[in-house]
């Protein structure tokens, strides 16, 4: 990437006010139909739980039968990584005990959606063209689904997203230190996340060795150290808070589930594979009234659900065998932390839970973005044969949204 795009840039700031107007008005559509308004209560909100203990001097929280909640030692503890409670607990000190959580997933999701658009943006596309991928990415896949409310489980994931993609741009213009602070946010939310940090590694290198072509690796690293001060600061934050919970500076709380307690295999397992696996091509059945069923435990399918997996996996064959001389150091570790985090999360217990599409598998999304803008196409024009596949895509998650919440 060689320019950098903000909001600064008069040729962006339409084109950004008009994806932000988009994402709104698809939600508002949901919302609209489910009555998922944002500041409707939420009743899984876990996160909002554990903000309000802090506040009271307290780690554990009070027991909430229908919440995934880690028990050790007698006491209830949230059992996902904080970062999201970190984002709240601002807004619990200013609002007092209720927190706006429903409009900070709103938020996140236009975050999101603005730092997809910078991203493309960075890779040279036009600004319609830069639209075009960020509903693609934003609406056309099952990010939206997770845009909807800020339930435990899916506010987690479109905070992911947003950093995700955010640390990835960063990295691109070379921006270490914000890059990596917002990965480690990632981490936070998503802990496979972590896996990022290759691509996120080779990008910020590549960056460097343009302009400073004569030095070598270890003189690169040891130029930008200060780039590591935040997210070390992150991770001890985290490491800390889970050894004064747990004893254990790594241990988030899942292992502590009783689901997976109850289990010889545990919460991770090989034992998981094979069925997992076939969870992530799952097609959907046809029912005794002649219409299709989608599974809404464990996802379906992720090829039908983000159709940009189908862009990702074309443009990467296409590239090559054309021989067009893509980036292939980068496209190659792209598909390999698509692939390996894919395989880690199919060797968990679930494939998470009730949901419509396949939630876990947007956690790789911004990699599938990435690969499909590693492999440029000579007119720019091939870009919008995708067309299809984004509304097909849009198509399915705002039916299938709206069905999950109102079923």
């Amino acid at each position: 990437m060689k320019k950098r795009y903000d909001l600064k840039n008069k040729d962006d700031f339409l084109p950004i006010l008009t994806l932000c107007l988009c994402v709104t008005a698809a939600l508002l559509v949901i919302w609209s139909f489910t009555g998922q308004w944002p500041w409707k209560d939420n009743p899984y909100n876990s996160y909002a739980l554990q903000v309000r203990s802090w506040l009271d001097g307290r780690l554990d929280i009070d027991n909430r039968e229908y919440l995934e909640l880690a028990i050790f030692n007698n006491k209830y503890f949230v059992s996902f990584p904080p970062f999201p409670s970190y984002v709240m607990l601002p807004f619990a000190l200013i609002f007092g005990g209720r927190i706006p959580e429903g409009f900070i997933a709103f938020a996140f999701a236009l975050i999101g959606a603005v730092y997809t658009y910078k991203l493309v943006r960075g890779f040279g596309k036009t600004e319609s063209a830069s639209v075009f991928w960020t509903l693609f990415t934003a609406l056309g896949t099952n990010v939206l689904f997770c845009s909807v409310t800020p339930w435990v489980w899916f506010i987690a994931q479109n905070m992911c997203f947003a950093l995700l993609v955010m640390s990835l741009y960063y990295a691109g213009i070379g921006k270490g230190g914000v890059s990596l602070a917002a990965w480690a946010f990632a981490v936070g939310c998503r802990p496979f996340s972590a896996l990022y940090i290759f691509i996120i590694a080779y990008l910020l290198y590549k960056n460097l060795k343009e302009k400073y072509p004569d030095k070598g690796i270890a003189a690169l690293i040891l130029s930008r150290w200060k780039w590591c001060i935040a997210p070390l600061a992150i991770a001890l934050s985290y490491m800390i808070l889970n050894y004064a919970r747990f004893g254990n500076p790594v241990e988030f709380g899942h292992n502590y589930l009783p689901e997976f307690m109850r289990v010889e295999t545990g919460q991770f397992s090989g034992a998981y594979l094979r069925e997992n696996i076939k969870n992530l091509f799952r097609l959907p059945t046809i029912g005794d009234n002649g219409r299709l069923e989608f599974p809404t435990a464990n996802g379906f399918c992720l090829f039908i659900v983000s159709p940009l997996f189908i862009t990702y996996v074309i443009y990467s064959i296409r590239a090559l065998v054309k021989r067009e001389k893509p980036d292939y150091i980068a496209m190659a570790v792209t598909a390999a932390t698509i692939i390996i985090e894919l395989l880690c999360i199919a060797a968990h217990k679930t494939m998470g839970g009730s949901h419509f599409g396949n939630r876990y598998t947007n956690d790789v999304l911004p990699l599938a973005l990435l690969g499909a803008l590693l492999c440029p196409l000579k007119n720019e024009r091939g870009d919008f044969l995708n067309t299809p596949l984004l509304f097909l895509g849009f198509a399915l998650n705002l039916a299938g949204t709206i069905m999950y919440y109102m079923s």
